[in-house]
């Protein structure tokens, strides 16, 4: 008996690559950038002797389909001798660069592509960018080589590329002449920006008529949520109130007496095909009140367990105890709809003040998110009796069985970036090696002929 698949779509569209910087060299006697970021478009192509730290005059001339950035004095350049250009992309990953290079018969004939982070940082060599020039558009060109891991998310320094001379060969195998050219046209960086964080569950706790304390920002199945101060071991909840807040009202509790490892704030929430999850929290207590918790999390039905550097030491003033997006462990991620649990739990019995803590001493809790990047453009499958994928998690291999003819086998990262392809048909069983995979959350996307939409089931890998 066939059982239909229940079909969950996760909102959202797959980031796609931008362009980051492009030279296309269309005007007359213009060497900057024409396309790409905003930050980017005032930076230029250069033709630089390394040694001597200076710059060569640059031409147009004809390039490969209008015009090109056009240098000579390329003459004992080994090592020294190189095209440069520089740019930013703060939030950004996985770079390519594109060109095309031209040299006369008396111009370079060899070089590669290198790059460093920064005005002082080192030139590496690009993997697989060693370049042969010749003259024509045709043979010199770079067709979106990708650039270093190193490079991804540069924040808001200078990623630097250039395109140096190997040797003195020129293209008619002789040596390289003063009055030799070389061409460059056509350059183009893309890279794809990484996903926004989306707010998972929020409280601001802006609304001082709402009683219930509940979520007011974040994924709709969280909004009905409340933020709780409780007691462990009586299992019991207090009664909140609102008091001035970091920016307008707070939730406040107080009899956090003899609470030392027993009484905390907690919430819970949900976060489906969420990953790198964060939080980030205000804490206040009067002189009386609690100074020192930490931050505990658990999956439904399962055991507390601390968040690494979740140690908050508390004064009063909404300063002190902040808490700013930090890392949630990767544990957390991959539960579908299983409830997820924090808590704010007081390590010890001294209060601000250090005495101890009395009944009447308030702590109060104000701006708590937890977001974290969305998985997008996939159509995943809850239940699906045709397809099965084991062990899941999984460590050094996953195993894929189907009754169905699979003709192709895709597995993205929450990026959207493809990390692993099996393009040849099978039916029955498949062993996937996943130890070139990082730690986290996959999607296993599966083509068959006579289905449009590929089903999609997701993967933990250890």
């Amino acid at each position: 008996m066939i059982i239909s698949a229940m079909i969950l779509m996760i909102a959202g569209a797959t980031a796609q690559e931008e362009v980051i910087i492009g030279f296309s060299f269309a005007t007359d006697a213009d060497y900057t950038a024409d396309s790409g970021l905003t930050g980017n478009l005032g930076y230029d192509v250069r033709a630089e002797n390394g040694t001597a730290a200076t710059t060569r005059t640059l031409t147009s001339t004809t390039g490969a389909t209008d015009l090109a950035a056009t240098a000579d004095g390329w003459d004992a350049g080994a090592d020294d001798k190189f095209w440069s250009c520089k740019f930013k992309a703060d939030g950004y990953h996985s770079f390519k660069v594109s060109s095309k290079q031209y040299s006369d018969a008396t111009g370079p004939k060899e070089f590669k592509i290198q790059w460093k982070i920064g005005g002082s940082g080192t030139w590496a060599d690009v993997e697989n960018s060693t370049i042969t020039v010749a003259s024509d558009w045709t043979t010199g060109v770079v067709t979106e080589l990708a650039l270093p891991v190193e490079c991804n998310d540069p924040g808001t320094y200078s990623i630097f590329l250039r395109w140096i001379m190997t040797s003195d060969v020129s293209v008619e195998n002789g040596t390289v002449d003063a009055a030799g050219i070389s061409k460059i046209d056509d350059i183009v960086v893309v890279a794809t920006p990484y996903p926004t964080p989306v707010t998972i569950i929020g409280f601001d706790f802006l609304d001082n008529t709402d009683t219930e304390f509940n979520a007011d920002s974040g994924i709709e199945a969280n909004l009905g949520y409340d933020l709780r101060a409780e007691n462990g071991t009586a299992g019991t909840t207090r009664t909140l109130s609102y008091t001035e807040g970091a920016a307008d009202y707070a939730a406040t509790a107080t009899e956090w007496d003899n609470g030392a490892d027993d009484k905390f704030w907690s919430i819970k929430f949900k976060a489906d095909g969420f990953s790198a999850m964060t939080v980030s929290s205000k804490q206040y207590s009067d002189a009386t009140g609690p100074k020192n918790f930490k931050l505990q999390w658990k999956i439904s039905g399962g055991e507390w367990a601390d968040v690494t550097n979740g140690a908050i030491n508390v004064a009063s003033d909404w300063t002190t105890g902040v808490v700013d997006e930090l890392a949630l462990p990767a544990e957390m991620e991959g539960n579908g709809t299983t409830s997820l649990y924090l808590r704010w739990i007081m390590t010890d019995n001294v209060s601000v003040s250090d005495a101890t803590v009395d009944a009447a001493g308030i702590s109060k809790m104000d701006d708590i998110v937890v977001s974290g990047i969305q998985a997008s453009g996939f159509v995943t499958e809850i239940y699906n009796s045709e397809i099965m994928l084991y062990p899941n998690p999984c460590e050094d291999y996953f195993t894929i069985e189907t009754s169905n003819d699979v003709n192709n086998v895709e597995i993205y990262n929450l990026q959207g970036a493809l990390v692993y392809s099996h393009n040849a048909y099978f039916t029955g069983t498949l062993n996937v090696n996943t130890r070139d995979l990082s730690s986290g959350m996959y999607f296993v996307k599966l083509y068959s002929e006579d289905n449009v939409t590929p089903v999609a089931k997701r993967i933990i890998v250890k």
